[in-house]
């Protein structure tokens, strides 16, 4: 039986950049026989790790981006609300390479701080990048829910600050107590949601379902040349899974090329997290939100950002010092001098809800240009430290 690789690969990636990713592909193996034979001068070195960034980059995004329909039909199957699927389906899915990223800094590297930083950094992109994309796509200002803003922020900033807490109590080393908060916080957030839940179950008969799970399926009006088409729900977690496993490998090659490319030019692993991981691993919580503001699901933009940072800082964090803890039987060592990088999310956090909640709950196109300005600014500062 003949097994053609081309297809599945063409049909993953999309007709319009399949052809782009094979010749990153070439350019790759091409790099990496050249730096094994002992060829690693500068330019090759360079060249290899950004290539390497670049296509795990777009290894998560088109992950995430087929992830969409299969949520969307959970969702639909279930009859969930569209802010709380995007603050835990969406939210976990799209995790999932900040997931990985701490698992890898944590246990193989055996530093936590670059699973920190990296999850600092994609929450500092996610609460200021993404609404920014998605307020830039929208068809008009954004109007969001006043629950999305009282809840989901809400709940984010505090557990930001829980964040804060734990690395100016215990800057040192983390164990099962600090990991047992992050995960008391998830479980409250998550009952929280369940309350919102069972208020729109009671609601759900005076209200019309204007998606349906054809509709949700079908991705070709995002722009996308492939199509997938879910059968059933076995068949929507099954794309969940695999696209969950896909995002887990990409982000292996991610942390790996972005911590050597730091090592080349001279630039600390903290930041590079910050920065280059942490920008990485949002693709998908980027695809997710804009997507949804395309269609005009201006709460589930926003609930995914949310969402996500909310399972990154909870789960992300406290699950890998768990694994470390029964693994070797020690806490997790934590060496975070760039502490600034917290403060600044802290501040980006209460800016954004600011944004959010003024001008009558509605982000318009002038507050998402200020969003971008402020995260650049950020960069900057970060590059400094």
């Amino acid at each position: 039986m003949n097994f053609n690789l081309v297809q599945p690969l063409r049909f993953f990636f999309g007709g319009g950049i399949y052809h782009h990713v094979a010749n990153l592909t070439v350019v790759i193996m091409a790099l990496a026989i050249l730096y094994l034979v002992g060829l690693k001068i500068w330019p090759v070195s360079f060249l290899l790790w950004v290539s390497l960034i670049v296509f795990a980059s777009i290894a998560i995004w088109r992950a995430g981006d087929f992830f969409q329909p299969a949520a969307d039909y959970v969702q639909e199957k279930h009859k969930l609300p569209e802010s709380i699927k995007a603050a835990v389906i969406d939210a976990i899915a799209s995790s999932f390479p900040e997931f990985c990223v701490a698992v890898i800094a944590v246990i193989l590297l055996g530093r936590a701080e670059v699973g920190i930083s990296s999850i600092v950094g994609s929450a500092l992109y996610n609460v200021l990048i993404i609404p920014a994309a998605a307020g830039l796509v929208a068809k008009g200002p954004m109007k969001i829910g006043k629950e999305v803003v009282w809840r989901d922020s809400l709940m984010y900033f505090g557990v930001v600050i829980l964040l804060l807490v734990a690395l100016l109590a215990f800057p040192n080393a983390w164990g099962l107590g600090v990991a047992a908060l992050f995960i008391l916080a998830y479980v409250g957030y998550i009952f929280w949601l369940n309350i919102d839940y069972r208020k729109h179950k009671r609601n759900l008969a005076h209200e019309d379902t204007d998606v349906s799970v054809s509709e949700d399926t079908d991705v070709s009006d995002e722009g996308e040349e492939s199509e997938l088409e879910i059968r059933d729900e076995s068949h929507a977690w099954k794309w969940i899974l695999g696209m969950m496993l896909v995002m887990g490998l990409a982000s292996h090659i991610l942390v790996e090329a972005s911590i050597q490319l730091g090592d080349l030019l001279g630039i600390d692993a903290v930041i590079m997290g910050f920065i280059v991981i942490a920008a990485g691993t949002s693709v998908p919580d980027t695809v997710l939100s804009v997507l949804s503001a395309k269609r005009g699901n201006y709460d589930a933009a926003i609930s995914n950002v949310f969402g996500s940072n909310i399972f990154d800082i909870c789960i992300c964090l406290s699950v890998p010092i768990l694994l470390a803890l029964v693994l070797t039987g020690a806490v997790t060592p934590v060496n975070l001098p760039q502490i600034e990088l917290v403060y600044m999310l802290v501040g980006a956090t209460a800016l954004a809800i600011y944004l959010f909640w003024s001008d009558n709950y509605t982000l318009t196109k002038t507050k998402s240009t200020i969003m971008f300005g402020i995260y650049l600014l950020i960069i900057l500062v970060a590059m400094a430290l």
